[in-house]
């Protein structure tokens, strides 16, 4: 019975997801229809052509895998600095509340500004690393504080009365507590990743980028270009979220949800 509720709700969300795209589709559409100029709004048609074309480039796919290994070291490299961050916060408390002026900091950096900055002080292809790290770092720092308060405080206590093993208590009470709500998220800190990174290369013409590739379009009035790729950008974010949401299965077993 639960198993067919459950089928029920995935058909119910891929309907809705159909259907939010339907009418972003139609949106495009009817402001396309309603504005009448090609180098304002594109054509559908022609941007779905730009989109073929595209994949058919070389030039396409390399800039697309130089912006997602930026975005991937910006990504590993912000969980690591939190997670450091989080593990000394959970050992030390005065050191949470130190750290909170600072995070409520990062949180408000603007990312042109520090674009424009960086620039100064390090290349075109550092700057968005640095920018997107800096973006990441309060976002994945608070999520891992929020998995670490999330454990059950008397499945501590009973580990620590019976001493089970740092293994145990590793394997069969933190990690199946944290991980799940960490992971839950890890698709989607990378998706933004990937657009601060853009965002950050489009301002510092990185060259071979999806970033520099959006500038240069722009610069030669490719609209229904840029509009490819901005769409591209898109459904890459989508499928990295959705990639990482299958990443919950690992701890399905561990928590019980398997069962439930």
């Amino acid at each position: 019975m639960r198993q067919s509720s459950k089928g029920v709700r995935g058909v119910s969300s891929l309907v809705a997801s159909l259907a939010a795209v339907g009418c972003m589709w139609l949106a495009w559409f009817v402001a396309w229809a309603a504005v009448g100029d090609p180098y304002v709004v594109p054509p559908v048609g022609e941007t779905v052509g730009e989109i073929f074309a595209l994949f058919g480039s070389a030039d396409y796919w390399l800039a697309f895998g130089m912006t997602l290994s930026r975005a991937a070291a910006a990504w590993a490299l912000s969980c690591a600095v939190a997670l450091a961050l989080a593990a000394l916060s959970a050992v030390w408390g005065p050191l949470r509340a130190f750290l909170s002026a600072f995070v409520a900091v990062m949180r408000t950096l603007p990312v042109m500004a520090v674009t424009l900055m960086l620039l100064i002080w390090s290349s075109r292809t550092a700057a968005p690393i640095i920018v997107a790290s800096l973006t990441l770092v309060p976002i994945t720092y608070a999520q891992f504080m929020a998995a670490y308060d999330g454990i059950d405080c008397r499945l501590v206590e009973m580990a620590a009365v019976y001493r089970l093993p740092p293994s145990v208590r590793l394997f069969k009470i933190y990690l199946p507590q944290a991980l799940p709500p960490v992971l839950a998220q890890a698709g989607a800190n990378l998706s933004l990743s990937l657009k601060v990174v853009i965002s950050a290369e489009v301002l510092s013409s990185t060259f071979r980028s999806l970033g520099g590739m959006i500038s240069e379009a722009n610069m030669f009035l490719r609209t229904s270009q840029m509009f490819a790729l901005t769409v591209t950008v898109l459904a890459a974010g989508g499928l990295i979220e959705w990639l990482f949401s299958r990443l919950k299965l690992i701890t399905a077993k561990w928590s019980g949800e398997e069962q439930a």
